[in-house]
Parts: C-alpha cells; sequence; structure tokens
C-alpha cells in the first residue's frame, strides 16, 4: 500500500512539473528549473557530507567549471549541447580526482579550507583568462537544448534521475562504506574497508554532479560570469542540504525548495524579506537537527523488524570456521618519542584457544593489539597470521587477511542499520560482492543479539553495541578475533553470556586474543595469558600460574610502602556522602548504585581493577560527568547537579589521572591558577609548595609542559593544595611514574594525612595505597563490592579484586 501511495504521489508531482515547465510563463519554468539544478548540486554535496561525513565549501567552483564547460564548447567550439555537456562534466570528474589527491589528506575543517582555496582559484581563472572564459563580462548566447520549458524539465528530469541514483547508492556497498567512514573510520578499517577508494569516489561524484547542475544552469540562462558563482553559493548549497537532511535521498529537493522558493514567495515583505527568510531557517535549524527530510524519516520509520525466519546459526559457524590460523607476534616494538610503548613483546594465539593478554594501566594492550591489526606501524618485530607475514600491512589489509578487532568503546557504524553494520563486515571492503542478509541474521543470532535487524545502531543500549560489533568482526570471517575489553560496561549476566559465546569461538575454531580487565572473565575462560607491565612481558602461563606469579602481583599492586608511624589523629564527622551513584558516558552505563563516606581527616582508598569504574567515580564527584541517579554532599552542600566549576568552588577538588597540567603555562603561572575559587591567595604560598616539592623550585619559571612527568605530577598535586580542598581527590598519582618518583610522592601524601587533609586517592600501587589509608573501598563492576580497614583488605580481598578469585 505504501509503495502504491509513493508511485501515485510520484506520477502526479511529474505530471505537475510537466505542465508548469511547457505551459505556465517562462519566468516558473525557468525558476523550477534553478530549483532542480540547486538540488543536483545539493544531491552531489549529499554523496559527500550525508554519506561520508565530509564537509567541502568548493561545490560552486565545480559549478563553475561545468557551466565554463558547456559555455566553451558551445560558443567557441563550436559543439552542441549534448556533445558539451559530457565533456564538460569529464573534465570536471578529472580536474576532481586530481584535485582529491591533496585534499583528502585532510579532514573537518582542513577539507573545507582546501575546497575554498579551489573555488577561489576557479574564481580567479575565470576573471584572467579573458580570451578564453570572456573575462568579467562573462559569456554570453549559450545554445540551449530547447526552449526555457523544456531546457527545465530536462533540469527535472535529471535531477529525478540523481535521486534515484543516490537512493541505490546509499544502499549499495560503496554507500554503506562511505557512510562507514563518516561514523566510525577505525573500525571501516577493521573489516577491510580501504580509505582513500572510498573518499576519492565520494569527492568525484560530487563534483561530478556539480558539473551537470552547472551545464544546465549556462544552457537555462544562455550566460554565464563569475559573478554567477561566488563564494556564497557553496554555503547555499550547503545549507541545501543541511536544511532539507544530510544522508537523507529527498533531502536536498527539499532544501532547494526551502532555499529557492521561499525567497521568492517572501518577495512582497520587501526590506524584512532576508531577515524572515534567515529566522526560519534558525527555526528548521532548531526544530529538526536532522533537516526536514529527517525529521519525517523518524516519524515514518518502521517499529519492528521485517525478519519472519528463525536464523540457522550452524550457517554463521560454517562461515567462521573456513579460516584457521595461529597470530605470531615476535619481538614487536613501538617508541613514541622517548617512550617505548611495546619493547619487543612475542606472543602466540593458536587456533580454537582463548588467549589474554593483561596488565595495569599503561601496560601496553591496546598498544599491541593496534600493532598486530595494523593501526600502528611497529619498529621492530614481525607479525604473521598462519604462515603470512602481515608486518607493515595498513589496518584494512591486515583485516582481509584474517585477523578481526573490536575496540575499547565500541564503535558501531551509528548511521546504518544493525544489519547493514554486519553486512559490511561480511563484505570485506568489497564494492561489486552483495552480502547475503540471512547470513548477518546469523551472525546476529550467534552472538545472541535479540534486537531489530532494522533499528540504526545509534539507538542500541551498550551491551547491543557490543554484540553488534563482534557479529560484524565475524562476518569478515576471520581466522583471528581480536577484542579490547569487551565486557567493559557490561552485567554480571551479560558478561557471563560474553563468556559462553568467546568458548563456543574458539571451540569453532578462531583464535581468540582477549585484552579485559574483568579478571573473573579471564581467569574462567582463557587458555593462556601474557601479562604485560610498561609495555614488557612479564610472564605467561595458565591461570593458577599467572595468578601466583610474585611479578605480576608488583605489577598490579605495587610493591610494598613502609611509612613511619601516623600522627594521632581521630576523623572527624562525614564531610563527602555519596549515596546510590550511578553514572556513565552516553549509552555506557559504569557506576551503579554506589554509596560510601569519608569522614574529615580521613584518607580513604578505592580499590579494583581497571574499568571497575574509579576513575568515573572521581569524574562524577568533580563534576566532569553528571550522575544518573543518586547524590552527593559535601560539608551539607549537594554538589549533585553542580557543574565542574561549581563543584570545585565548593571545595572538592580532583587531581587527575595524567596531570593535566597546562603546558604552555610555566609552573608558577600552573602554581597560581591552582588558588583561583580563593580570594584570600598570598604568593608566599606559592614559596610553602616549593618547600613541599623541591624538584619545582629550579622549575618554576619553566613551561609545564617540558617537566617530566614525576614533575608533572608534584605540580598538579601542589595546584590543588593552593585550592584549600575540604577534599582532595587523587586520581591514579603513580600511573606512568619511576619507583623512586612514587616513593617520593606517596611520602608527600602522608604529610597531608599527618596535617588533617582529607584525601580519596585511587592508585594501582594499592599496597602503597592501603599503606597511608583509614579504611578502603574496593570497586567491581561499578559497584562496591567490599570496604574496611587496610587489615581487612589486605591479602586475598585485594588479591581477587585485581587478578580474579582463585577458584
Amino acid at each position: 500500500m505504501r509503495t502504491i501511495a509513493i508511485v501515485i504521489a510520484a506520477a502526479l508531482t511529474s505530471i505537475a512539473v510537466a505542465a508548469v515547465c511547457l505551459m505556465a510563463p517562462g519566468y516558473y519554468a525557468y525558476l523550477l528549473g534553478m530549483l532542480a539544478t540547486t538540488a543536483l548540486a545539493g544531491i552531489g554535496l549529499n554523496v559527500l557530507l550525508g554519506l561520508s561525513g565530509e564537509v567541502s565549501l568548493g561545490q560552486s567552483g565545480f559549478v563553475a567549471l561545468g557551466a565554463y564547460g558547456v559555455g566553451i564548447l558551445t560558443t567557441k567550439a563550436g559543439l552542441n549541447f549534448w556533445e558539451a555537456l559530457p565533456l564538460a562534466v569529464l573534465v570536471v570528474a578529472t580536474i576532481s580526482a586530481a584535485l582529491s589527491i591533496p585534499a583528502l589528506r585532510v579532514t573537518g575543517p582542513y577539507l573545507a579550507m582546501v575546497t575554498i582555496a579551489f573555488g577561489f582559484i576557479v574564481e580567479s581563472v575565470s576573471i584572467e583568462w579573458s580570451d578564453l572564459t570572456g573575462g568579467s563580462s562573462g559569456l554570453a548566447g549559450i545554445p540551449p537544448p530547447f526552449g526555457t520549458g523544456g531546457t527545465a524539465l530536462l533540469a527535472c528530469a535529471l535531477c529525478v534521475a540523481a535521486l534515484v541514483l543516490f537512493h541505490y547508492l546509499a544502499r549499495s556497498p560503496i554507500g554503506l562504506a562511505m557512510q562507514a567512514f563518516a561514523s566510525a573510520p577505525a573500525a571501516a578499517r577493521g573489516v577491510g574497508i580501504s580509505p582513500v577508494p572510498v573518499r576519492t569516489a565520494a569527492f568525484v561524484l560530487a563534483a561530478a554532479a556539480a558539473g551537470v547542475a552547472g551545464g544546465l544552469q549556462a544552457a537555462l540562462t544562455g550566460f554565464i560570469a563569475p559573478s554567477s558563482f561566488p563564494f556564497s553559493q557553496s554555503i547555499l548549497f550547503l545549507l541545501v542540504v543541511v536544511v532539507g537532511g544530510a544522508g537523507r535521498t529527498l533531502g536536498p529537493l527539499i532544501g532547494s525548495a526551502v532555499v529557492v522558493l521561499l525567497p521568492e514567495l517572501l518577495a512582497g515583505l520587501e526590506e524584512y524579506r532576508l531577515l524572515v527568510f534567515g529566522a526560519g531557517l534558525l527555526i528548521v535549524l532548531w526544530a529538526a537537527p536532522g533537516g526536514i527530510a529527517g525529521a519525517l524519516a523518524h516519524l515514518m520509520r518502521p517499529r519492528k523488524s521485517l525478519t519472519e525466519a528463525r536464523p540457522d546459526i550452524d550457517f554463521a559457524l560454517a562461515h567462521i570456521t573456513g579460516a584457521r590460523g595461529s597470530l605470531t607476534a615476535e619481538g614487536v616494538r613501538v617508541a613514541f618519542g622517548g617512550v617505548v610503548a611495546v619493547a619487543g613483546v612475542d606472543m602466540m594465539a593458536s587456533p580454537g584457544r582463548i588467549t589474554s593478554v593483561i596488565g595495569p594501566n599503561g601496560a601496553g594492550k591496546t598498544t599491541l593489539l593496534n600493532l598486530v591489526s595494523g593501526f600502528q606501524r611497529a619498529d621492530a618485530g614481525t607479525v604473521r597470521v598462519g604462515k603470512q607475514e602481515i608486518t607493515g600491512f595498513s589496518a584494512h589489509h591486515v583485516a582481509r587477511a584474517g585477523v578481526a578487532r573490536t575496540f575499547q568503546t565500541a564503535q558501531p557504524f551509528v548511521s546504518l542499520s544493525v544489519l547493514d553494520n554486519v553486512r559490511l563486515g561480511i563484505l570485506r571492503g568489497a564494492w561489486r560482492s552483495e552480502a547475503q542478509a540471512n547470513l548477518a541474521r546469523a551472525l546476529l543470532a550467534l552472538v545472541g543479539y535479540a534486537g531489530s535487524e532494522t533499528r540504526l545502531a545509534a539507538a542500541l543500549p551498550h551491551v547491543d553495541r557490543r554484540l553488534v560489533e563482534i557479529a560484524r568482526a565475524l562476518g569478515t570471517a576471520p581466522a583471528v578475533l581480536l577484542l579490547d575489553e569487551p565486557a567493559a560496561g557490561l552485567s554480571e549476566a551479560d558478561t557471563a553470556r560474553l563468556g559462553n559465546l568467546l568458548q563456543r569461538l574458539a571451540r569453532a575454531g578462531l583464535a581468540i586474543v582477549l585484552v579485559e580487565h574483568d579478571m573473573s572473565l579471564v581467569m574462567s575462560i582463557s587458555d593462556e595469558i601474557v601479562v604485560l607491565d610498561a609495555g614488557r612481558r612479564i610472564a605467561s602461563g595458565t591461570p593458577a600460574v599467572v595468578r601466583n606469579d610474585p611479578a605480576v602481583k608488583t605489577a598490579y599492586l605495587g610493591a610494598t610502602m613502609s611509612v613511619g608511624p601516623a600522627v594521632s589523629r581521630t576523623a572527624g564527622g562525614p564531610v563527602l556522602e555519596v549515596d546510590g551513584l550511578s553514572a556513565g558516558y552516553g549509552p555506557l552505563a559504569v557506576l551503579d548504585n554506589v554509596s560510601l563516606k569519608v569522614g574529615r581527616g580521613e584518607v580513604i582508598a578505592l580499590f579494583g581493577p581497571n574499568g571497575a569504574g574509579k576513575s568515573t567515580l572521581m569524574n562524577a564527584l568533580s563534576g566532569l560527568i553528571r550522575p544518573v541517579t543518586g547524590t552527593i554532599r559535601l560539608a551539607g552542600k549537594d554538589l549533585t547537579s553542580l557543574s565542574a566549576p561549581l563543584v570545585a568552588r565548593s571545595g572538592l577538588i580532583l587531581v587527575p589521572e595524567g596531570r593535566q597540567v597546562f603546558p604552555q603555562l610555566t609552573v608558577a603561572e600552573n602554581l597560581r591558577l591552582g588558588a583561583t575559587r580563593r580570594d584570600d591567595f598570598a604568593a608566599s604560598e606559592i614559596e610553602d609548595m616549593l618547600a613541599r616539592f623541591p624538584r619545582l623550585r629550579p622549575r618554576l619559571h619553566t613551561a609545564a609542559g617540558l617537566l617530566s612527568g614525576g614533575e608533572q605530577q608534584m605540580l598538579a598535586v601542589a595546584r590543588g593544595l593552593l585550592a584549600r580542598p575540604e577534599v582532595l581527590l587523587l586520581d591514579e598519582p603513580s600511573l606512568g611514574l619511576a619507583p623512586a618518583v612514587v616513593t617520593e610522592l606517596f611520602e608527600q601524601f602522608t604529610r597531608l594525612r599527618d596535617e588533617g587533609m582529607t584525601l580519596l586517592i585511587v592508585d594501582q600501587m594499592a599496597d602503597y595505597a592501603l599503606a597511608i589509608a583509614d579504611r578502603g573501598y574496593v570497586l567491581g563492576g561499578g559497584r562496591v563490592v567490599a570496604e574496611g580497614s587496610p587489615a581487612e583488605l589486605r591479602g586475598s580481598m585485594i588479591d581477587d579484586a585485581y587478578l580474579g578469585s582463585a577458584s
């Protein structure tokens, strides 16, 4: 019924357009022709912006090339319109292909600037090359193929053809690949899609459509000049796509109707016409940020899946068991500047086995995955899949060689449906193949996805994003599956289902490499575990062997720190109270009903493995992310809904993970900024901080970005202390520091404890934190799983939190 209605509406519209073009006064035909040519240029830009996500402001330059091509070939070369238009479009496509080489090496605003420069070059050439272009006077007497009405009708027919072609392009393999790169470039390379041909095709198609529009405009007006193609016209084309709906088939047509016809309808308002027009556009953009066509599509979108037959999971298993081969990395090394991220690591992942890579923050786990999957080039070492060496391969070539991966943060192609996400994985970057929808459905069923296949990935909850990403990776029929923290943010039940799935995939013959911080999952499903610390392999073996390795415990928990006897003190009443706090990042829920109390003068330590929610809790307390539910109170004041600056002004001060000093400012300027919340700052307080951290004294007037990591951490702590906090939040202060510097820092934290400072500390060096803490909380899976004194938490309770249960 819906299809019949669309056909009837299209037929009636075509009759109406033909009647206007052939029977109405010439001005109305001309106006309709201009609408069609504007829509044509917009359709081309919709390929580049709507599908590929790239912004070009040189579309008017390509329109000008098409117009001058037709004008010069018909008036000076003696060709007729039907010969001139294809040649002009061919010239435009050739020039755009050449321009794409430098233009597509940049993205975002840089691509916009390159295309702006191109537009100005075209305008300058059209003025200066007067013998060919007529200069500022332009070219007149360009012969049309028909009269005004016939030419306008031709423009409308080509516009309709372009809309149909766009509709099929958006659903073709290359169109899906364009949309994939727009939403998740790394994930697109990870399923075998090469960026250069996809982006070049989008750029050339956009230019070719603009060339057709320019040629038709030249024939419709009979006259062209440089003033016919100002830079503002490129802005107009961009507005056409955005107002109509980027990525929507009818978006440019709707946008052209608004931009071309609305000013004509408002002509009676005289000098207020542009004001009303601009206000109307602002209202449209505010009310429908996805464009008019996007808003209409949202209202008409089907609410349920079209799938009726039950998927055949055996079909999916047969698809993924075709390729078998081990992943071997030998002596893999990479350094960033002077920091060695991965130092000569050896690893083998065999078919049918789950090999887990674990280690504390900064150990190099994700960097190792990037090296073997082609997202980072190794400085040394070799990587092989089976007998094929893939060292130095780009990511999309590695994917085609049989290595698939997922990412720390799930990266589905958000603008595509669930089914199309998996279809792209099956295609592995091929343009002319057709992915089987029934295979995609079978893969979704295999991973346990039970939602609608037509649902956009942007609307999926976090667990379904993970499942779709795994199904897409399996679609490439890999020999090796790399999983980067797949259990992050999952509930216990979902994590258990994930573990069962990975074991099933291993039994099917895949070599699985798992990077994961959920030690319970790692210990329960791994056949072998490789442990990294500071980029080096420090242990490997079965879960039982690794868990009891002294080097592993030292890497996770730190060496034991001895501190002198604490100054006798009694903690005051609660100064920081957290009750039922839940928070996360977008669809990723991290904290779940966390409650804790910090007494005045207490030192509280937070423990838990990576991914447990410790830093998220710090960010929620400091206002950097807002809680979903729960309350945060500081000295009786409710901070729950306050922004980060207001939280800091209230006295809850964060020393963030990674130091985050202001690198362009001097040490003295950084310190002074720490006292921003206070009105009673005295210059002598900087001297107090230099006495506390003497390493900073000789660097007082040095840019903070030139300090060592330890000096930057000391500066970050000193900056926090100058705010005179009610509670000082210390997030991973020892991260990435040498042992001697860590000891020096914790000696200062001990001094602060003895001075009565209230501290809430998160640090991977658990023994160091336990040595200075009054009490501690253990987080696991975003929840408080244990609390107590340091004596109560030492031993198996901390070991279980960081390294999983021994059972």
